[in-house]
This record gives C-alpha cells, structure tokens and sequence, in this order.
C-alpha cells in the first residue's frame, strides 16, 4: 500500500511546511487488533477517549470530511471532523496521524507527538507516523530521537526516496562521516527523481571525498 509523505521540498529547508504543502493521509484501514490507550491526559489537552463501540465507517467519513475542510482551508473545522472520527472510533489510526499534522502544522508539538505516537501504535506497519513524529522531534531539536525514526520508517519501505533523502539529511546534520554515508547517498541518488534532492546528494558525496569537507 503506498503512502504519499509531506516532506521537505528542497534538501536545505526548513522540514516545517505550509498546510497547502501537506499531504494528508487518506488510507481507510481496517480496525486494526491493538487495545484503546484510553484517554491520556496533558496540560490544557486530553486525547479522545471514545467509547466501547467502534464505528469504524462513521470514522472513515468524519475524517473524509476533515481532509475536506483541509482543501477548504477550514482548520477549525478539520480539527473537529478528525475528533468525531476519534469519538466514532478511536482506534483509527488515520484520524489520529490526521490530526497530528493538523497541530504538527500549527507548531503545536507536544499535541503533534502525542497523536503521532498514537497512530504508530496502532499502525505499527505504516511508516508514515514514524516519519511524522521524526519530524516532530527534528523540529524540537532532538535529532538522535528523530534519525532513528526515520530509520525505522525506511525500514518498513525502503525504496522510497522522500524517507531515504530525510534520514541522510539528518545524519549529515547530526556531523555524520561514517563510510556508510557515501552508500546513503548513492542510493538516494539511483532512486530519486527530484532534481534538487539529486544533485543535494552528488554535492554532500563530492565533499565527503574532500580533505577539508565539514
């Protein structure tokens, strides 16, 4: 099942992006058997609890009209659609990863992580929450945390390129020089099809092969 990731559009950016550049994640699973984390509660926030009932396609519809409102650019709107899907069922994955890029662009990160977390528990399959939360956590400055969830997004899909380019950029960030790197970096370039990413890649390899490369 393909998933199409937000993420940064040139190499050098900023990894926090404008609503208008996010692509929400639209995968309509099924339940998945994991046990409700329940509420969970943080100052001024508290995660849907839900009821026992799981309406899983009255979800699916709550958060179809969430992403809609996103088009619409009716963030409050959006908000309240993805938590009627969470009151629906709260074992819903999309609507949690959905409502963490809603906050996750609204530089609310502690919200962001928490709905992130949720959806990789119950996704745990999906690479998209991972590399969400890796954001999170690069955008708070906590690289170590952020590399390794990269890590284990690109584990789960590989060939993708969008998770290939992230986690070499942020090793090359961290003052990676490992001989690794330079594999990294050729197989960024063999996948890839964005311009920028490509020649970002060739330049980093060209320097790692420099006596006075940083």
């Amino acid at each position: 099942m393909t998933i199409i990731f937000h993420h940064n559009t040139r190499p050098e950016k900023s990894i926090m992006l404008k609503w208008a550049r996010i692509v929400m994640f639209t995968l309509a699973l099924s339940p998945l058997g994991c046990q409700s984390q329940g509420s969970r509660s943080a100052p001024g926030y508290e995660t849907i609890a839900g009821e026992s009932l799981r309406d899983s396609e009255t979800a699916r519809r709550h958060n179809a009209t969430g992403l809609q409102a996103i088009e619409d650019n009716d963030l409050d709107k959006a908000e309240q659609a993805f938590k009627n899907a969470l009151e629906a069922d709260v074992m819903f994955g999309p609507a949690h990863n959905n409502l963490g890029k809603l906050y996750h662009t609204q530089e609310l990160f502690y919200k962001a992580a928490w709905e992130y977390q949720y959806a990789i528990k119950l996704m745990p399959y999906h690479p998209e929450p991972k590399y969400n939360l890796g954001l999170v956590y690069e955008s708070v400055g906590k690289l170590d945390e952020a590399i390794a969830l990269y890590d284990q997004a690109r584990t789960i899909e590989p060939d993708n390129p969008v998770l290939i380019g992230n986690f070499a950029r942020a090793r090359i960030k961290r003052g990676d020089k490992t001989p690794d790197m330079r594999d990294l970096l050729t197989e960024l370039i063999l996948k890839d099809t964005r311009p920028d990413w490509i020649a970002w890649a060739r330049n980093k390899q060209a320097l790692m092969t420099s006596p006075s490369s940083d």
